[in-house]
């Protein structure tokens, strides 16, 4: 059974034979009482409080998590947030893409850990993460999505924290966030893709038309190998990507697709085989070591041609994939043929991201039940 020491009396033998109590060596320093208990294993566990009601408490608490089955050792907590990331979270990441790795992995470093990363887990209190998600919303530079990301990966740490029986509960749920707004795509123009072409290191040009004329993301462009262009079938199979310079599959379903592709696409592709040698397992592009291209380099070089040609700054490879499905849209094309060539798990999320461009007024579709219902039976 569990129990409470006064850490500064103790009960001493005096000498007529009876027993006193008497200050001990501890008598007015630190916290006074022991809250004493015995663990599932049977292991005696303790910790201080300054006031008695408190030990008693933690006492009974700790006593009824042992007895429902739901005990969790408290000195558990006490390994930092940095420590218990890198050492146990991270490297159980196995089910993830990696680039949802390095996403969280970025998140850390940069917001995450100079908040918490000396903390101990158990230290960290609802209170905290609310502070943490103010801190990150009052910074003007931070989008609204980017505050949800990092909050996120926060959130899912201490969760991670729970389930291993580092803490009893998630400091981060019920903590509300910054209402995100509408998102409102606004499409590359026309002459700002052919100056990118023009602008990027050469080698790089035919990512640029993979991803306006093909709408694929950057990891599938750099990944894409020769075999899977069918040139008299006029359509790319997107089976593979490219990270941190090999080859990896796509991880979904979704993602593995066939894309029709228009002759400009093709007679690229013909152009770039012609001058540059393919990286090993046959892959498209290659970097000047003529193996697979890597993100930073790619990155880098799409940030230089970016400045070149004069376009905000921040315009990613990504909106390339936004011209290729809003030139979709503007061409009719059915939208869950448009949901199948983007790769998307569902058509909610074609219409969450360019449900605007669709055509929307009150005359479209004007007409069709006068014809349906006055034509002759």
């Amino acid at each position: 059974m569990g129990r409470v020491r006064d850490l500064w009396w103790r009960k001493a033998k005096q000498p007529d034979g009876t027993m006193a109590k008497e200050k001990s060596t501890r008598y007015g320093k630190g916290k006074r009482y022991l809250a004493v208990w015995m663990d599932p294993s049977g292991d005696e566990v303790s910790r201080a409080f300054p006031r008695k009601i408190d030990a008693e408490n933690h006492v009974a608490l700790m006593e009824a998590d042992r007895l429902r089955g739901s005990y969790v050792d408290p000195r558990a907590g006490k390994v930092s947030l940095r420590e218990y990331a890198e050492t146990r979270w991270l490297p159980q990441l196995v089910h993830v893409a990696e680039s949802t790795r390095e996403t969280y992995e970025r998140h850390l470093r940069h917001r995450v850990y100079p908040a918490f990363g000396g903390r101990e887990v158990g230290s960290v209190t609802r209170a905290d993460a609310k502070s943490f998600v103010a801190k990150l919303n009052g910074d003007p530079g931070l989008s609204a999505s980017t505050v949800h990301i990092a909050f996120a990966t926060l959130r899912i740490v201490m969760q991670a924290a729970v389930d291993d029986e580092i803490i009893t509960a998630n400091p981060c749920s019920r903590v509300k966030l910054p209402r995100l707004g509408d998102r409102v795509i606004d499409p590359l123009p026309v002459e700002a893709v052919g100056d990118m072409a023009d602008a990027i290191t050469p080698r790089y040009r035919i990512a640029v038309f993979l991803g306006a004329g093909a709408g694929l993301r950057r990891g599938e462009a750099l990944g894409l190998t020769i075999p899977r262009v069918a040139f008299a079938k006029r359509h790319l199979d997107i089976r593979m990507q490219a990270q941190k310079g090999k080859l990896v599959e796509l991880k979904t379903k979704y993602s593995r697709r066939i894309v029709p592709v228009d002759d400009l696409v093709l007679e690229e592709i013909e152009r770039h085989m012609k001058l540059y040698e393919p990286a090993p397992g046959d892959v498209l592009i290659s970097n000047t070591w003529k193996t697979v291209a890597k993100p930073s380099a790619f990155n880098s070089a799409w940030s230089r041609a970016v400045k070149k040609v004069g376009l905000p700054e921040g315009t990613r490879f990504h909106d390339l994939r936004h011209f290729y499905a809003s030139a979709l849209i503007a061409a009719g094309v059915n939208p869950k043929a448009i949901q199948r060539r983007m790769g998307h798990a569902s058509i909610t999320e074609t219409f969450d991201t360019y449900g605007h461009l669709f055509p929307d007024h009150e005359e479209l579709g004007r007409g069709a039940i006068d014809l349906l219902l006055r034509s002759p039976g």
